[in-house]
């Protein structure tokens, strides 16, 4: 809880924290008030509002008694000056400061007087590179006229109540390195970040990703780990299911808590995972997500029938791509003629991903939506490592047979020309390609191609359920 004390002639909102592993409280100054000027602007009925949403905007995870905090200020206003300088302390004293000692490391780090300065910039170099741009698009934006939007009081509210958030243009051009497959120089640039901002819980989840798509698990693990952690404090202790979708405090969390499950998943740690499946429904309500990753698990550790169930729930229109884990399970319950238009939905979704799973290649992607049936595939053969690993000869005969057969063959090359087809229409408003695309992606267009492929199953003689 938040408290007033004073500190020389000047008033702290403080809060203790409790040091982990000493358990010694530490009092960690939250604002300071210089003046009776400013105490009672924040006691004021119109400016008292703006000061305290921008201090609970700063300090989300920090409860706050604001009437005990105005009685506090109130009761020592007789221990603080009249007036006081704002700007210099609260503006160019801290911006100057931390200037000087960067400028001075920097000067020092001369690669050309020093072997050990130059390694220094070399393994730094992604954070300057990223520096040195910024610099120059601060200098580009230094004229600026105020207006609503960007002034500040005369107690510089603002600009003293920020600095524990990423902005939103910082973490989208990091974010940017990392969408462009750059893991190296996003690494780096996320790491400085988070070094800047300790609490900012959307590094540690990029970070995450930068080690999952690495195959790098027990680091992406420890990043989720930290994600769900500290996403954890930006949002109020207790708060409904409802509340998860609509407030964007719990996006971190939840992301962390997705992503978690993944690379436990991917770590083979399947007992962890399924018990943040639980979590995910139970504190998130986050059900279709719980399913497609209890599905993906199930699969994994041959829960056959547990599998199929959790995958035809989380798939269908919302999810096409369950189908291949319902096809996959259904084929090992032994119940073919269900596995067959399960598989055929998914393919006809993504036909580059069900050649992958199949062993076949697959051209280069040339458009957005064939770069998203690649990525499916690769998810997919992710998430289902243990499964795919061991899949029995019988199943994957049954699926290569499936599309390598002409007329499976033909329906998944339409459906990558009508996909190619509908974007050249979109510019014109023509909607036949699109039309035959989502019939050709609708289960019950599935399920009356499967009817025609029945020539495809084994006898019945021949059919048995595979246990391993």
């Amino acid at each position: 809880m938040a408290y007033v004390r004073r500190r020389g002639n000047q008033l702290a909102i403080v809060h203790g924290e409790r040091e982990p592993g000493t358990g010694q409280v530490q009092q960690r100054v939250l604002f300071i008030i210089s003046s009776k000027e400013e105490a009672l602007e924040i006691l004021g009925q119109q400016s008292r509002v703006h000061f305290e949403g921008l201090f609970q905007n700063q300090f989300p995870d920090i409860k706050v008694n604001w009437k005990k905090i105005r009685q506090g200020i109130e009761e020592n206003l007789v221990a603080i000056p009249d007036l006081h300088e704002y700007r210099s302390e609260r503006q160019r004293g801290r911006f100057r400061e931390d200037l000087c000692a960067f400028t001075k490391q920097l000067i020092l780090a001369d690669p050309q007087d020093l072997v050990s300065s130059a390694r220094l910039i070399q393994e730094q170099r992604h954070e300057l590179e990223y520096l040195a741009d910024l610099i120059r698009w601060r200098l580009k934006l230094r004229e600026q006229k105020e207006n609503e939007w960007n002034g500040d009081n005369r107690f510089s509210w603002r600009f003293a109540l920020q600095g524990r958030r990423v902005p939103p243009d910082t973490e989208e051009q990091a974010a940017g390195f990392y969408e462009r497959g750059e893991y190296e120089k996003a690494d780096a640039i996320f790491r400085l970040l988070i070094d800047c901002f300790p609490n900012y819980a959307e590094g540690h989840n990029y970070l995450g990703l930068i080690a999952y798509e690495q195959r790098h698990l027990e680091q992406a693990t420890g990043h989720f780990e930290k994600t769900v952690e500290l996403g954890r404090k930006l949002f109020p202790a207790r708060i409904g299911k409802k509340r998860f979708w609509s407030d964007h405090s719990t996006r971190p969390y939840m992301r962390g808590l997705r992503n978690l499950t993944l690379a436990l998943n991917g770590a083979a740690r399947f007992d962890e995972a399924l018990a943040l499946c639980d979590r995910l429904e139970t504190e998130c309500g986050d059900d279709f997500s719980a399913g497609y990753y209890r599905a993906a698990i199930y699969l994994n550790t041959g829960m056959w029938e547990q599998a199929a169930e959790s995958s035809k729930r989380s798939g269908g229109d919302l999810d096409p791509s369950s189908g291949f884990i319902e096809a996959f399970a259904l084929f090992e319950l032994g119940r073919l003629e269900e596995a067959l238009p399960a598989f055929l939905h998914a393919a006809l979704n993504f036909p580059r991903a069900a050649r992958a799973l199949c062993g076949r290649r697959t051209a280069a992607a040339k458009s957005n939506d064939e770069a998203e049936d690649h990525n499916t595939a690769l998810t997919l053969q992710w998430n289902l490592h243990t499964y795919l690993k061991n899949q029995p000869r019988a199943a994957k005969t049954f699926f290569q047979r499936l599309v390598l057969d002409p007329r499976v063959a033909e329906l998944l090359d339409e459906s990558i020309a009508v996909v190619r087809r509908r974007q050249d229409e979109h510019r014109t408003g023509v909607r036949s390609a699109f039309d035959r695309m989502q019939l050709m992606r609708s289960r019950p267009f599935a399920v009356a191609e499967a009817s025609k492929l029945r020539y495809l199953l084994p006898d019945r003689g021949q059919r048995r359920v595979s246990v391993h």
